[in-house]
């Protein structure tokens, strides 16, 4: 099945678009010890190149230059060299060349920048530089981006902020972010696909993701891995976070949903219920579901709670799209959903104190648990109103630190039909990109901490990132300006 898998995905292997971006500077001469900023205007993901020549003296030793590329200008005055993060330092964008000849020199690496950074640091002479281009490429064709009429400014700028954003991450796949990793995550997926249906709407490349894990491995509990990478090699990650491989089921289902591919349903349709079913059978002694889950890059965060709403959440996706097709297998799950969530009140929710803090999670009082257990549907109407309300505004209950994060608690606010204190969330946490002159939206986002990290260094962070495209798929789906 692995190959027949591989062969679909390649079947569905999206086009690149590809833009000539040209900087604002033309041509300049330069020196030994020269700095040079070149401003994109924008953000883009591709290729950089220009032209070297010398000016009236030929150039009788290289040019070595620095040059860095930065999504953002914060990143143009940072020291590289006191990078403390864990993640490997090569994700920085910089590099040293050395150029022999007068000519046109192409980076062969693919870079994600709105600024590049040029430093002369060793040069016999002056010479010129010129002909700056940068090949933008993405499968989100602009030409095809559906309209959306916004009559309010700030939204206006967080769609169109959070459409670059996903315009930058969509190329062979969904990418988490071009700058680093470069992967094909699960929990992106899930979210870049919804923002897609609304805006390029390029459904081949959500059936391609869907196939190439259905081609990777899963572990010895059934769970899918939780990304893989694609180009130039099909190579399975090494990570099985319970949760993603719950979501790769609800990706599926969306995809349907909005498709009404039910050939690409069926097919897929036994990877889909073995994830369930490694969720089913992989229980605690209570009767909880046990795995290592992402939920949130939260430092000291408990999961156990948020995890199982995860797993309600899909069994309900499950099951609703199982009903629409008529699988016999509805019933099953059905009752299964209902017993499930009764353990969910019984064990992790404190009915008098209309709150959902236990001893499985050490009494921990996160915003994340509240809002799994509303999308999980183990409470609803007034109660659940008041009890997600009261979460996020405590100043004591651990909050989301990603826009991950950020996009199911906007979810279960409005499942609560709290439309606008959804829209005021979306312009709290997004609107506060905006205001710091975001060109995409970012990884991390903690308005009172920017310099937060899960890495260790926030200069490691990508700062145009997948999981920040959905309020898009908000404001176009739910009408937000309205």
């Amino acid at each position: 099945m692995r190959e027949y898998y591989l062969k679909k995905a390649d079947e569905n292997l999206p086009e690149l678009v590809k833009t000539n971006i040209y900087p604002d500077i033309e041509q300049v001469n330069m020196n030994n010890g020269d700095v040079l900023t070149l401003d994109l205007r924008n953000h883009y993901v591709g290729y950089f190149s220009f032209k070297m020549w010398y000016v009236e003296r030929y150039i009788d030793a290289p040019v070595r230059i620095r040059i860095r590329f930065c999504e953002t200008k914060r990143e143009l005055e940072d020291d590289y060299n006191d990078y403390k993060g864990f993640l490997c330092a090569s994700w920085l964008q910089e590099d040293v060349v050395n150029i022999d000849f007068p000519g046109v020199y192409k980076f062969p690496r693919r870079y994600a920048a709105r600024y590049i950074k040029i430093t002369v640091e060793a040069a016999p002479k002056q010479f010129s530089l010129s002909d700056f281009l940068f090949e933008s490429v993405s499968s989100a064709d602009m030409d095809k981006l559906k309209p959306a009429k916004i009559n309010d400014d700030e939204l206006k700028s967080i769609d169109r902020i959070a459409v670059n954003t996903l315009r930058s991450c969509m190329q062979r796949v969904f990418e988490d972010g071009p700058k680093r990793d470069r992967r094909l995550w699960i929990g992106d997926l899930r979210l870049e696909a919804l923002a897609n249906y609304f805006t390029f709407n390029n459904s081949e490349i959500v059936k391609r993701c869907l196939y190439l894990f259905a081609a990777s491995e899963r572990n010895d509990k059934g769970v899918i891995v939780s990304h893989l990478y694609e180009n130039p090699l099909f190579v399975s990650g090494d990570w099985y976070l319970s949760d993603y491989s719950l979501l790769y089921v609800c990706s599926l289902c969306d995809y349907y949903n909005y498709t009404n591919d039910e050939e690409t349903f069926r097919d897929l349709f036994d990877v889909a219920r073995s994830a369930v079913d490694s969720a089913v059978k992989c229980k605690d002694p209570l009767g909880l579901v046990d795995g290592d889950a992402f939920i949130d890059w939260c430092p000291g965060l408990y999961k156990k709670t948020a995890y199982q709403g995860v797993y309600l959440y899909t069994l309900d996706i499950w099951i609703q799209t199982l009903e629409k097709l008529q699988y016999k297998e509805a019933e099953y799950y059905k009752k299964l959903l209902e017993e499930e969530r009764d353990t969910s009140r019984e064990l992790l929710f404190n009915k008098d104190k209309l709150v959902f803090i236990n001893e499985i999670d050490n009494y921990q009082y996160s915003v994340h648990s509240a809002a799994w257990m509303v999308l999980g549907g183990v409470v609803s109407d007034d109660p659940a109103k008041t009890i997600l309300l009261n979460a996020i505004a405590s100043e004591i209950s651990v909050k989301p630190k990603t826009p991950y994060m950020h996009h199911y608690v906007i979810e279960a606010l409005i499942k609560l039909g709290l439309v606008e204190i959804a829209k005021d969330y979306i312009r709290n946490v997004w609107g506060g990109m905006v205001k710091e002159g975001a060109d995409t939206f970012y990884e991390i986002y903690v308005h009172d901490d920017p310099d937060f990290s899960p890495y260790g260094d926030r200069k490691i962070n990508s700062m145009c990132h997948a999981w920040s495209c959905t309020p898009t798929y908000f404001i176009r789906k739910y009408g937000l300006d309205n």
